[in-house]
């Protein structure tokens, strides 16, 4: 007698489940312990997969200005910071690093803005505290 043939079954696959909320901002916190152990280009893709999911996450750009200096890629990281301030205009830290940048490159007069505008930003937070 013959057997009967039993059926080949696949495997099946299961989506992993989707990252909860506080997992998407925990891209963030581990891309910032990441840069500051010297691992830029993992920081970068933490940064990367998180804008991801938000778009519009200001301090994921602030984060890529700061690895992109630390890697010595100047333009990425004025490109990154002004993206920022785009999406928060009062990202006092961005400012900063924009008005060194341009003092910097020897654009005196975008350098004085950029401080002048920073200088408002921490006042408001001052008379706010």
């Amino acid at each position: 007698p013959v057997a009967p043939a039993t059926p080949r079954t696949r495997p099946v696959s299961v989506p992993p489940p989707a990252p909860a909320p506080a997992a998407q901002a925990d891209l963030l916190a581990e891309a910032r312990l990441l840069a500051d152990r010297g691992q830029l280009r993992e920081a970068g893709e933490k940064c990367h997969a998180h804008l991801a999911r938000v778009p519009e996450a200001a301090e994921a750009y602030f984060m890529l200005g700061i690895i992109n200096e630390l890697a010595g890629k100047m333009d990425l990281a004025d490109d990154y910071w002004r993206r920022c301030i785009y999406l928060q205009p009062d990202h006092y830290e961005a400012l900063c690093h924009l008005s060194l940048l341009a003092e910097r490159n020897g654009n005196h007069t975008a350098a004085a803005t950029l401080k002048a505008r920073a200088a408002r930003i921490y006042q408001r937070r001052q008379a706010s505290n």
